[in-house]
């Protein structure tokens, strides 16, 4: 390249701040997020971090059982890193080309001490949050906020609500595990520690998936979506919201909902008017808990996931009370992830979950809420105890399928018609209302699709008409037309993981298509084989994803939230060896299919304090594109890929970074259309056409700066792969100049007319010794001891399983056709 092709520019291509983006916020149009020079963004990032789950004080791991109960007096600043430490992991990812963050906040966090916003809010963290955010814009960074949980809760074995939200139902923590009320890791491990080894009944922080069916999480959802129509009796006295410190009298839905929305309505009061904070998420992973039940004698297989203890409803309402079942216990198989492996009994000793009448008269109050002082939904009627039969007897078969409040007792209820979408609109009515401006995110339940949602826009009689019938015919979501007024300036923003590979914790050359098995394909159409397979199905699915959400939702961007691949597959093999390989496998094909579907992403997750022992520290989860290595010494063998950059602070630790790391278009002067990176070769090709300018801005009266900015599509081109290489930049019309220092490459096309396609091609000079020296650094760092010359090697490399399968074929129908020559010619000779 000549000097005149590097003069170097002002903004990266992955710059997100006011200033790189034209001096203002992204903006919204349609189904694209647009900058104020009216380019398409495409938008890259990564959650921060797998550790705000936790406290930092005590310490929050959930391996630890000190100062777990605690919970009241605990402190999440730090999380997800110290200040002090954050401009290195800013410019982290600034370098990794992931600027846009999703920034994990538990209600817990913010609100442990209780349900006042006025006296019990955590100001100290919300002030910790507020100075991190306002160093985001000098690295280019965006975020947008989630409320996040899983399972409810630490004390249910995930992480989210306060503890203090479970004394309000009625609820023990502390006799979650002698009841089976919840899996809680740190209280296993003690149980496991004491408990005589049984290895007919694994069990480890693998089982937490299966919390979401057991009692404590899936009362608690239940109460906080929909108590008003399910437990009606169940009150609460509190501290009036407006200031005025009189005491009101509501009900356990009105006192949990009220503390979540201020809560976060406090936080973004806080953060109004920062740059770089984009909006926010309303409920991360949301569960029906038990509205809509599937049957109180068994859960569904095909979308809630059965392992270890799995108690059906009924014997865990009898659990809970303290009465011994008998259980069916889960262990993992194939080709489905789960079969009954036996019964077994579990005995709570007649310990109960509930907290007892005393306590209830003694301890509760004002804003210290203790429940019925018995089973809520025993209270309700909905089941009692037969000391005959030894079991719990159901009064009410549908009760969790119909209203039960005065004046609607018996209408059929709907999870995300009557509680989900009421409960984002005064969710983000309340963060907003000091951001108007707010993108608000949303995602469906795991593994489901939105059912479709009404328009903003007045539909005349028929149109509505034909829309309520479409919504209930069609059959890919729940059938019902959402007719709630939707929030402004909605994201959809659901989550996609391999949950093969996330439950088997392994993968080697064959994968599974389990959004389709969920919905009754047949096995065999489901198996995909070698990286391309891979890739294809993960493309299949992320456009189905993509799909049905624009039959329910029409035009809107669309985030996937939570994307990501655990890195302790294969018996944790690569930790020992430094060889990624497959979980490179994994990434590139997920990242590639997401490129496939032009989506943008935040992928799961960034956290400084991964460590080999217990990887991001909440149920052993190791996600983390980073490992700071080992609290105890253990060896650590570091990704082989990542080795030259070793002693770089940037890229220290890094995992598959190879792979996360490549070039993309990140403002595009037009409508994206495909793109193609290869890890192998590092080509990258990239098209995109020409929009009609009434899609944009008016071009009218436009100076001839801003008309070449609005021509200009910047591509992120990393140094982590570029820099020190020769290599060719192809382009279809107009110019191009190079940022080595932005990591940026700049195009500005010349044909301007509508719907022109424009292609950029970027190609290292000479390919094959790359790709030679790719395969030297590997038999280098990971000890290959073959025989084969490296030439072969790469040879070989290249092929995919169906070629490899073709071949084979091919091969096996000669060796019979030789065979049955040979015997044609034998027999002729006999004869």
């Amino acid at each position: 390249m000549s000097e005149a092709q590097t003069k170097a520019a002002t903004y990266a291509a992955h710059d997100l701040s006011h200033a790189a983006l034209g001096h203002g916020p992204l903006r919204v149009r349609g189904n694209r997020f647009l900058d104020q020079h009216g380019r398409t963004l495409l938008l890259r990032g990564i959650n921060v971090s797998g550790a705000s789950k936790l406290p930092t004080t005590p310490n929050g791991l959930s391996h630890l059982s000190q100062g777990f109960y605690s919970h009241r007096s605990v402190s999440f600043i730090g999380r997800p890193f110290p200040l002090d430490q954050a401009p290195l992991h800013l410019a982290r990812l600034k370098a990794w080309g992931l600027t846009l963050v999703r920034l994990l906040v538990t209600w817990e966090s913010i609100s442990h001490a209780g349900p006042n916003p006025n006296t019990d809010l955590d100001h100290d963290y919300i002030h910790y949050l507020t100075q991190l955010i306002q160093l985001m814009p000098k690295y280019g960074i965006k975020c947008f906020v989630c409320a996040h949980q899983d399972v409810w809760s630490r004390f249910s074995g995930g992480s989210g609500a306060p503890g203090w939200t479970f004394e309000a139902a009625g609820l023990d923590i502390h006799a979650f595990t002698q009841t089976g009320a919840a899996y809680v890791h740190s209280q296993d491990e003690l149980r496991r520690a004491t408990a005589k080894a049984n290895k007919a009944e694994p069990s480890g922080p693998f089982l937490w998936p299966s919390g979401y069916q057991k009692l404590a999480a899936s009362t608690m959802a239940t109460l906080f979506w929909a108590g008003d129509a399910f437990a009606p009796d169940l009150v609460c006295t509190r501290t009036a919201l407006d200031g005025s410190g009189r005491h009101e009298v509501v009900s356990i839905q009105t006192f949990l909902q009220d503390a979540y929305f201020e809560a976060f309505g406090r936080l973004s009061d806080a953060l109004s008017g920062l740059e770089a904070c984009i909006g926010f998420e309303a409920m991360n992973e949301p569960h029906r808990g038990l509205v809509n039940l599937h049957s109180f004698y068994k859960w569904n297989y095909d979308t809630d996931l059965h392992i270890g203890h799995y108690p059906t409803l009924a014997e865990a309402l009898a659990l809970g009370s303290g009465h011994a079942q008998k259980v069916h216990y889960y262990v993992k198989t194939w080709p489905m992830p789960t079969r009954i492996s036996h019964r077994s009994l579990l005995d709570p000793q007649g310990r109960s979950a509930w907290l007892p009448a005393d306590v209830v008269s003694a301890q509760g109050g004002v804003d210290r809420p203790k429940g019925m002082g018995r089973c809520v939904w025993k209270a309700h009627g909905v089941w009692e105890w037969n000391d005959t039969k030894q079991a719990a007897v159901i009064l009410q078969h549908s009760y969790f399928d119909e209203d039960h409040r005065k004046g609607r007792e018996g209408q059929r209820v709907e999870w995300y018609r009557d509680f989900y979408t009421p409960f984002l609109k005064r969710f983000h009515q309340r963060v907003n209302r000091k951001a108007s401006s707010n993108l608000s995110f949303l995602e469906p339940i795991p593994n489901e699709f939105m059912p479709p949602w009404k328009p903003a826009a007045a539909l005349d009689e028929e149109a509505a008409r034909a829309l309520r019938e479409a919504a209930t015919a069609q059959s890919y979501a729940a059938k019902t037309l959402l007719e709630e007024e939707r929030p402004s300036n909605l994201v959809y923003a659901p989550h996609f993981y391999d949950l093969n590979v996330l439950f088997g914790k392994t993968h080697a050359w064959m994968s599974v298509n389990v959004q389709g098995l969920s919905r009754g394909m047949f096995v065999l159409k489901a198996l995909y084989f070698g990286a391309d397979g891979l890739r294809k199905n993960y493309r299949t699915q992320l456009a189905n994803i993509v799909r049905y959400a624009r039959a329910s939702l029409g035009a809107l961007p669309i985030v996937i939230g939570e994307v990501g691949i655990p890195y302790d597959i294969n018996k944790r093999l690569a930790f020992a060896t430094g060889d990624f390989s497959k979980q490179r496998e994994l990434m590139d094909a997920l990242i590639g299919a997401m490129e496939d579907n032009l989506l943008h992403f935040t992928l799961w997750n960034y956290n400084p304090d991964n460590r080999i022992e217990y990887g991001d520290g909440w149920n052993n989860e190791d996600f983390s594109l980073t490992n700071g290595g080992s609290d105890t010494g253990l060896p650590v063998k570091h990704d082989f890929r990542n080795h030259s950059f070793e002693g770089d602070e940037l890229f220290r630790g890094g995992r598959v970074l190879d792979v996360v790391i490549r070039p993309y278009a990140a403002k595009v002067a037009g409508q994206p259309l495909k793109t193609q990176w290869d890890q192998r070769t590092l080509r990258y090709e990239f098209e995109w056409g020409n929009v009609p300018s009434s899609a944009t801005d008016d071009d009218a009266g436009v100076d001839e700066a801003t008309d070449r900015k609005r021509r200009t599509t910047e591509i992120f081109l990393p140094a982590y792969h570029y820099r020190g290489k020769e290599f060719s930049v192809t382009v279809s019309d107009g110019e191009y100049t190079l940022d080595a220092e932005n990591q940026t490459l700049y195009i500005v096309h010349a044909n301007r007319e509508p719907f022109v396609k424009h292609r950029a091609t970027i190609e290292l000079r000479d390919e094959r010794a790359h790709m030679l020296q790719r395969v030297r650094e590997r038999r280098r760092h990971v000890g290959s001891r073959s025989p084969l010359p490296v030439s072969l090697e790469l040879w070989l490399e290249s092929w995919t399983v169906s070629q490899v399968l073709s071949i084979s074929i091919v091969v096996l129908v000669a060796l019979v056709g030789i065979v049955a020559i040979d015997q044609h010619v034998v027999a002729t000779l006999e004869r």
